[in-house]
């Protein structure tokens, strides 16, 4: 009895060391350190803003991410064969010797999406339709109406991203070792593929009497590829609340984008849909494809010191234009301006 009681003992130890082998994910024992630092800093003439406007650093820098995606690709066939998750810091990898392009992105985002990452040029960043769709009206403060058929038409009206961060190795090599060699190091910056900007207009008449003032910024990228920072193909508009200083005159909104429709000739215009207390709309437009350009406004700022004056209470208007269009075909008019 006592043989047959050592028997079975022995079987269960079998069966325990069997069973616990150990799985290198982001131990040593798997050889590859990904090093990664995610890089949150700003343009010089952008941190200044942000210093006088600290409620704003968080929107303009983003939040640090809790954890990344690393995608490794083999550098031939650019097929995803290998996929681990790690905090931002980086840590041990699970992945056998090779040559391969690697991508990593930041995960939690709340708005921004990743699809698409089974080929290496295929990962991209998007966000969902709101279900509005917005029409450019006019290009200028004064009414002047826009005659340019690349961003003229219908955009939909797409929910803001967030800081996505994106690093990438392209050609990383991880050769063929013995176990007890000292892993390999691979390092990464991880910098976000969104564009924040800030909007002022700074000189309102009758700014007391604005109850609500809605912004569209139209001429946007509705997304953008992770590999190589190309923009998707159709313009799209963001939508967003503003902050009025009644007292001080204007009007300040900052937003987040994928950067601009890539088409030669597409403006970008800040459209604001301004409610005035006795409930009559007006609008304001202003094209600022010229400042989005400047490549000296690193700061991000899109600044209109045209005087926006806001209509009394006896205002009715002159005229009326569709704007917001919703998906079930309601319209929404509003009185343009002049």
């Amino acid at each position: 009895m006592k043989g047959i009681r050592l028997a079975i003992f022995g079987i269960v130890l079998l069966a325990l060391a069997a069973g616990c082998s150990r799985i290198p994910l982001h131990e040593q024992g798997s050889g590859v350190y990904l090093h990664l630092t995610v890089d949150r800093s700003q343009d010089p003439l952008m941190e200044a803003y942000l210093d006088a406007h600290p409620s704003l650093r968080e929107k303009f820098v983003g939040k640090m991410p809790e954890m990344v995606r690393a995608c490794f690709y083999d550098a031939v066939s650019h097929d995803l064969v290998s996929e681990d998750f790690l905090p931002p810091t980086g840590g041990f990898v699970s992945i056998r010797d090779g040559i391969y392009d690697v991508v990593i992105y930041s995960m939690g985002t709340e708005a921004t999406q990743v699809s698409g990452s089974a080929k290496r040029a295929g990962a991209y960043a998007f966000t969902d339709p709101t279900g509005v769709r917005v029409r450019p009206q006019s290009a200028h403060a004064m009414g002047d109406e826009i005659d340019n058929p690349i961003t003229s038409a219908e955009q939909p009206v797409v929910f803001e991203p967030d800081h996505l961060f994106v690093g990438k190795i392209a050609g990383a090599v991880v050769p063929v070792r013995p176990d007890d060699a000292d892993p390999v190091v691979l390092s990464a910056v991880l910098t976000s593929i969104s564009e924040s900007w800030s909007i002022e207009i700074p000189y309102i008449e009758g700014a007391e009497r604005i109850r609500t003032a809605e912004v569209f910024v139209t001429g946007l990228a509705d997304g953008r590829f992770l590999w190589d920072g190309r923009t998707t193909g159709r313009p799209c508009a963001i939508g967003l609340k503003s902050e009025i200083d009644a007292q001080g005159g204007r009007i300040d909104a900052v937003f987040n984008s994928f950067g601009r429709y890539p088409q030669p000739g597409s403006d970008v215009l800040v459209m604001v849909l301004v409610t005035t207390n006795s409930g009559a709309r007006c609008l304001f437009s202003y094209n600022a494809a010229d400042q989005w350009l400047n490549p000296d406004n690193s700061a991000h700022r899109l600044i209109f010191d045209e005087t926006m004056e806001i209509p009394g209470d006896d205002y009715k208007g002159s005229g009326v234009d569709p704007v917001v269009i919703g998906w079930e075909g309601e319209e929404i008019t509003v009185i343009i301006a002049c």
